[in-house]
């Protein structure tokens, strides 16, 4: 420990006598740290610890899966969770959650929450325990109990002051009594980020033989010693059993067994891990700058090396004390690099719209926390060992016959010079990858950019409402609402046009149905197309901007006929329609025979990494119908933020009670649809701009000290009557052999590596030969001029003095 201190001591001495060398080296380190640390902080939080629950690796999600259904996960039947749940032999406990629109009431206030309904045995299943209160019990399950409620420690505290005698208090909720039965801890919030209560999923006797509709999200936990493949063997033994009994609803038709954090980080999976791999690629590039700067440092302290080794030092120790100087600035740039993952983890938190957060698991443990901290101190050890001790082995293997000579002769270093030239060649190889994967990147968000939606998105503010079922429970209760809210907001002022829509685009919100057409010959069981099922006001399209391809809008008479008429999407016409018009054909659904009245373009409903191409967009059928939860959408001539006032004043007057939500503009609503890939190319853009800075730094600190290592060679040359173009010319082809070396290596790793990005990357290719061209271009310049400025200084130098030069 005695000699640890003494190095300790000696290598801040050390340094202190050369504080450019030390800052160089410290901020260097620091911004390769500082973006590990950033981007490790989002996969502590998004991939490995999004969820605090006990045995985490035996909790999973089941899925219903169907060939013809996009993606491959679905939701669950009601009857078929219930057959997984009383049907295996695989899992402990199986439990069931769906959404659930809350509406809470408390004298003049009213708050839309987000919530869940869940069966009794949901809690239990994850393994985690109320605060205060209790969970669900099987009989309120059951119909016509009296209603509870269980709620988030946010909400708690938000709307009831943290008052523990809350449990057995009656709050209102969807206009109902609803007793508070228990309260979650801080940590808890599931299936989603954002949810604050959690009410008993009735088993209601319609829903026990339904396997039509899918809307449950299964979870279960694997007995001891079961593995996900068991239980997904036991699942498709089960599947195969119900598509024999139901092959209307069932026919190829499987389960899907999937891990529950494995499931639950999939969307951010691949974002998270790319931007690790690139900052992985900045912190090699920041060692080998560092482990550069050694080397040139090591070079000027040989005699004092040499003048040790003499005095008995062993080469170990000497290697030591190099070593515990390069571990003290990786640990010192460790500090810096923490404060900067401070301000960048709130930089990432504020660059993704609150609405897109809260689907995001784990989002909420952004942050530093002592993982990261204890992350950060390892990394900048290792950090500090890896760029330290190839220059540490290299300075102490010294002659020392040579090293000692009066003569004060620079003593030529080929093994370091060799050493430098390849370091740089493999920080402008990693600097070429990481400037291509953020090429890529950009031009993957430029395309979105240019992607047409298929509605104006400007001027039109989106206002969200969830009727409450027992206020409104019939269709002629909820149309009226809707049909006198649409008449009032259409004459406020400024108002162009005002619609109404079940599901806004661009958001991964899904509601679908399964069709065929009359007069075709069936389909075999299972195998019905699905179409997007959107419910419309007869003003949506107008509101939207949706251009009528063919036929004719909705009028206000469609909303009475039973069936009710249909207007399709462009993609629906081309798809089944091919060579017909499809005006006056009929489609069969779930809600019987309807007539196609018109056709409209198409609308990307899903988000772009759903639809990321018109092969995968969706068609959509569209009902002339106003239902319980719809989207308020209103085109404005002025800016359509400021009619929130208005509009909120227009439900209150037809029903006090009625709170208006998620208040947005479709501005905003496109901006959120495109933030992941956006916040990709930002973050991409900044590592490859480090990288890039770092390379040309250190392609100039070699070709300057080899100009000094040449000084009295150049003169040679300048006195045998070399001009200083000649100098020029040799000094930057040493600088260009190092770039098309590293060019070359880093376009095969580009190549290979970029692959990988393939999922995240819209309207581009991954081996784009645009972007590779642009990139090497651009890393050929760089480079060129961090060579010219140690190449000018050559070309001028005076003969004389160069001849002087030791």
């Amino acid at each position: 420990m005695t000699n640890l201190f003494q190095d300790i001591r000696y290598a801040l001495r050390m340094l202190s006598k050369t504080p450019g060398f030390a800052i160089a080296a410290v901020l260097a380190l620091a911004l390769g740290i500082g973006a590990n640390t950033t981007i490790f902080s989002a996969v502590n939080a998004l991939l490995l610890h999004p969820f605090s629950f006990p045995d985490m690796d035996r909790l999973v999600v089941v899925w219903e899966s169907r060939p013809q259904v996009q993606p491959e996960r679905n939701a669950v039947a009601f009857a078929n969770y219930l057959d997984v749940k009383n049907q295996n032999a695989t899992f402990a406990n199986v439990a069931a959650a769906m959404d659930l629109a809350i509406n809470l009431t408390e004298g003049d206030r009213s708050e839309r929450l987000t919530g869940f309904a869940v069966s009794s045995d949901f809690f239990n299943v994850l393994g985690v325990t109320p605060t205060l209160g209790r969970t669900f019990s099987t009989e309120e399950e059951q119909p016509g109990r009296d209603p509870v409620v269980i709620i988030s420690d946010s909400l708690w505290h938000r709307r009831f002051g943290g008052d523990r005698n809350v449990v057995g208090r009656t709050v209102r909720i969807n206009d109902r009594s609803n007793t508070v039965v228990g309260v979650m801890p801080p940590d808890f919030a599931f299936p989603g980020s954002n949810v604050e209560a959690w009410s008993p999923l009735i088993t209601f006797k319609q829903n026990v033989t339904n396997r039509g509709a899918t809307y449950l999200q299964v979870i279960g936990r694997l007995k001891p010693g079961v593995t996900i493949a068991g239980a997904q063997s036991q699942l498709d033994i089960l599947a195969s059993r119900l598509a024999a009994q139901f092959p209307e609803t069932n026919a190829n038709h499987n389960f899907l067994v999937e891990n529950l954090r494995e499931s639950y980080v999939r969307g951010s999976r691949p974002y998270v891990l790319i931007m690790f791999g690139a900052v992985l690629f900045v912190l090699f590039i920041a060692c080998a700058n560092v482990a550069n700067l050694q080397l040139m440092r090591a070079a000027s302290r040989q005699k004092e090396i040499a003048v040790r080794q003499a005095l008995g030092a062993s080469r170990w120790r000497l290697a030591r004390h190099l070593l515990t100087e390069s571990v003290l600035l990786a640990l010192i740039g460790g500090l810096l690099a923490l404060l900067l993952s401070v301000w960048a983890v709130h930089a990432i938190a504020a660059g993704i719209p609150a609405n897109l957060a809260q689907n995001v698991s784990g989002w909420k443990n952004l942050g530093i926390d002592w993982r990261v901290f204890t992350f950060t101190l390892l990394l900048s050890f290792l950090t500090g060992i890896g760029s330290g001790v190839m220059p540490a082995l290299l300075a102490t293997k010294t002659n020392l016959n040579e090293t000692l000579k009066e003569s004060g002769q620079t003593i030529t270093d080929g093994k370091r010079g060799r050493t430098r030239s390849w370091l740089v060649t493999a920080e402008i190889a990693l600097s070429l990858v990481l400037l291509v994967g953020s090429g890529l990147m950009i031009r993957s968000f430029m395309r979105l950019l240019d992607v047409k939606p298929g509605f104006n998105t400007h001027g039109v503010a989106t206002f969200e409402l969830s009727l409450i079922y027992r206020k409104y429970a019939t269709r002629e209760l909820r149309t009226a609402f809707f049909a006198q809210l649409l008449n009032r907001v259409e004459s406020l002022p400024g108002v162009k046009a005002a619609g109404a829509v079940n599901l806004v685009p661009l958001e991964n919100r899904d509601e679908s149905i399964f069709f065929s057409i009359e007069g075709r010959p069936p389909f075999a069981p299972g195998e019905a197309p699905l179409a997007d099922l959107r419910n419309i006001s007869t003003g949506y399209f107008g509101a939207m901007e949706i251009p009528l391809l063919r036929g004719r809008i909705f009028t206000d008479q469609d909303r009475q006929a039973v069936p009710a008429p249909v207007i399709i999407s462009d993609k629906l016409a081309r798809r089944f329609f091919a060579n017909e018009d499809p005006i006056g054909k009929r489609l069969q659904t779930g809600e019987g025979l309807s007539e196609i009245v018109g056709v409209v373009g198409d609308v990307r409903y899903k988000s772009f990494l759903s639809e990321f191409n018109d092969d995968r967009l969706r068609p959509a059928i569209y009902f002339p119908r106003l239902v319980s939860q719809m989207t308020l959408v209103v085109r404005s001539t002025t800016d359509p933020s400021s009619l929130t006032t208005a509009v909120r004043k227009e439900v209150q007057a037809i029903d006090k009670d009625q709170p208006v939500f998620n208040v947005r503009t479709l501005d905003q609503v496109f901006g959120e649809a495109m933030a992941p890939q956006r916040l990709s190319a930002q973050m991409f853009a900044i590592f490859a701009l480090i990288a890039l800075i770092l390379s040309a730094i250190g392609i100039y600190a070699v070709i300057s000290y080899a100009v000094v290592q040449r000084t009295h060679e150049i003169g040679i040359r300048m006195a045998l009557g070399a001009q200083r173009n000649d100098v020029l010319t040799l000094i930057l082809r040493q600088g260009m052999r190092l770039t098309l070396v590293g060019l070359v290596l880093g376009l095969s790793g580009a190549l290979a590596l970029t692959r990988l990005m393939a999922s995240v990357l819209y309207g581009v290719s991954a081996t784009d030969s645009l972007t590779y061209i642009g990139v090497g271009v651009l890393l050929i310049a760089v480079t060129l001029l961090a060579c010219y400025v140690p190449a000018r200084r050559a070309a001028r130098l005076d003969p004389l003095i160069a001849l002087r030069y030791e």
